[in-house]
């Protein structure tokens, strides 16, 4: 049963570039409403309590929001120039990228093979951008914002990874996406409050309350049962599935240069987690 929680959850956030490709509205407002029902969600089971803390934790959930809030713009941003397989194939690096900020910051050990997983899976993601920008200068741009997105991202988790012990994670997610809905309102130039088709806010819901709140909520959960390196493997087929999911609804083929990516960015994730998968300390 713990392991079918996680695998739905990692069915549920699979979907989130479908919905972002469905999605008709400015990549600002797209990514806005996607942490606004978020916050509300959360705001709602925690009952509207809203605690405060002392300045070095209100600083860090400040930058913590900012990052969510950047990550969501520039990923969303992405859909607009590559196809979902360029946008969701850079997401491959996040829990790479956290671990080496994890091991700079928190002296957390990285041995050499899940050095060599980490080199392979960002050699794959930017010989993908680079062979996109001889086929189309915009292709290789949306795979580039969104690697610039899940950077931001891989900032947010190695916050995380420091304050949700101290706050618990519903609370340091709540306060994140409530910094984040506020960082995008006001950067968003476009009028944000409009009537929406009810499609447009189906998408909306999905993105916010579907993704952000329930699959992540069953993946971190999953955290209590499996070890990281598992449920970070498992975070693969988010990717994966987003790929088949836009091959059957938008009939979406990756280009050569994805499929090139995408196969030499499984290995390397293969080969990082291969061992943190077996060691008894995650």
């Amino acid at each position: 049963m713990k392991a079918f929680l996680l695998l739905i959850g990692v069915l549920i956030v699979s979907f989130s570039g479908i919905l972002v490709k469905l999605s008709t509205t400015a990549p600002q407002i797209t990514a806005f409403y996607r942490v606004f029902f978020a916050f509300v969600t959360y705001i709602v089971v925690l009952k509207g309590r809203i605690q405060r803390f002392d300045r070095k934790k209100e600083l860090l959930l400040l930058l913590a929001g900012f990052c969510l809030a950047m990550h969501f713009y520039f990923w969303i941003s992405a859909f607009k120039h590559t196809t979902v397989a360029g946008a969701v194939i850079p997401l491959m690096i996040q829990p790479l990228v956290a671990s080496v900020l994890g091991a700079l910051l928190y002296r957390e050990k990285v041995g050499k093979k899940e050095t060599l997983g980490v080199v392979i899976v960002i050699v794959g993601v930017m010989l993908m951008t680079i062979l996109d920008s001889r086929v189309s200068l915009s292709i290789s741009k949306g795979d580039l914002l969104s690697v610039i997105g899940v950077i931001f991202v891989s900032v947010y988790l190695v916050i995380g990874r420091y304050l949700v012990p101290k706050t618990s994670a519903l609370v340091f997610n709540m306060r994140s996406y409530l910094i984040a809905s506020v960082i995008l309102f006001f950067v968003t130039p476009t009028k944000i409050f409009q009537a929406f088709p009810l499609s447009q806010w189906l998408v909306f819901l999905g993105l916010g309350i579907g993704c952000s709140f329930f699959g992540y909520t069953l993946i971190n959960n999953s955290l209590r049962y499996f070890k990281t390196g598992i449920v970070a493997m498992a975070l693969v087929g988010e990717p994966v599935l987003s790929i088949v999911w836009s091959w059957i609804i938008f009939f979406e083929t990756p280009t050569l240069s994805q499929y090139i990516g995408l196969v030499i960015s499984v290995s390397g994730l293969v080969i990082f987690f291969s061992k943190i998968a077996r060691s008894p300390s995650n």
